[in-house]
């Protein structure tokens, strides 16, 4: 399998910076993006992204905000929009692809409300005919860094050992690598899961507590984040993973997350729209933290933690109720 054109949809970060890389890599790429403000504030900077210092789009890259010159001769479909447009997006390409069987990589994060179902998963539902053509791409990955030419290792997960070979052998180039995996159920859930927890993490930052009480959440949430995945059949390794704990180390710890960020809003007492506001670009983990909790409930798993993310963020507790959950009082 041969890849020419790749079709990059979404122009935010982390998709301005994966079409940079796969240009860079020697494809032709179409970036769409929904948003014509954002189109328009590129094109009018001289094809430069807003929201990343120093970053010029190459010149392999075609900026569209039309869906169907996008996907029109693409051999590579990645999506990287908010989990929550992933299946009216799907429904709206279905004509267009006019049955062609491509790959596609899902590079966004999070699980359907009621259904928790993965991002893949709709992908699949809503595109029949891919079935067995679609993979996660999950793991430690900042896109601001990727910019920068930070040595990075990323997770492409997926069922089609031949076509995961084939991508990871084409799109891999340094510094981004490419690592496979069977597991495409465990890379998404803990894709899904290590932004709730990230947010967690941001919460105590904006309380203005220390390393020795966040190294004790991300130690209990990550237990917790093994037991839902484990629930929902994936295995240790994806959970110890690049896609589980390493994910969630990166996005828990660092200044530059967005999940930690909104959560560091929310800890300091903004409420959740306000927050939102404040970070200004999509934080998965807000979108996620509903339906990993409902997961949680089902199954009557005892995740104290994360129940009391979702606490904060959907019923507006307390931030500082996060230590109760941790085996502190609180006032």
């Amino acid at each position: 399998m041969k890849i020419n054109n790749i079709t990059v949809l979404g122009a935010g970060l982390w998709g301005s910076v994966l079409a940079q890389h796969f240009a860079q890599t020697g494809f032709k790429v179409s970036l769409w993006e929904y948003d014509a403000k954002l189109l328009k504030a590129i094109q009018s900077g001289g094809n430069a992204h807003p929201n990343i210092p120093g970053f010029k789009f190459h010149q392999n890259i075609t900026l569209t905000g039309d869906k169907e010159a996008a996907v029109k001769e693409t051999d590579l479909l990645v999506y990287v929009i908010s989990s929550k447009a992933i299946r009216g997006f799907s429904r709206e390409i279905k004509p267009l692809l006019a049955g062609r069987v491509i790959p596609v990589i899902s590079g966004s994060k999070g699980l359907e409300d009621k259904t928790f179902k993965t991002m893949c998963e709709i992908i699949e539902e809503e595109l029949p005919h891919l079935d067995g053509m679609v993979f996660a791409l999950s793991g430690p990955s900042f896109a601001l860094e990727v910019a920068k030419g930070v040595p990075t290792k990323i997770i492409l997960a997926g069922h089609n050992g031949p076509v995961m070979n084939d991508l990871r052998q084409q799109l891999s180039r340094p510094p981004v690598i490419f690592e496979t995996s069977y597991d495409r159920r465990g890379a998404e859930y803990g894709g899904a899961i290590k932004n709730v927890i990230a947010i967690g993490c941001g919460i105590l930052d904006g309380i203005a507590l220390g390393a020795n009480t966040k190294a004790a959440l991300l130690t209990q949430a990550m237990a917790e984040m093994a037991m839902i995945m484990i629930s929902q059949g994936c295995t240790a390794e994806a959970v110890y993973g690049l896609g589980g704990l390493g994910d969630a180390i990166l996005t828990g710890m660092s200044a530059i997350s967005r999940n930690r960020r909104l959560g560091e809003k929310l800890g300091q007492g903004l409420t959740l729209e306000q927050a939102k506001e404040q970070v200004g670009t999509i934080a998965e983990g807000a979108n996620s933290v509903q339906s990993v909790y409902d997961l949680i409930q089902k199954n009557k798993l005892n995740c104290p933690v994360i129940t009391a993310i979702w606490q904060i963020l959907i019923n507006g507790a307390q931030p500082r109720s996060i230590l109760k959950a941790l085996g502190f009082e609180y006032e």
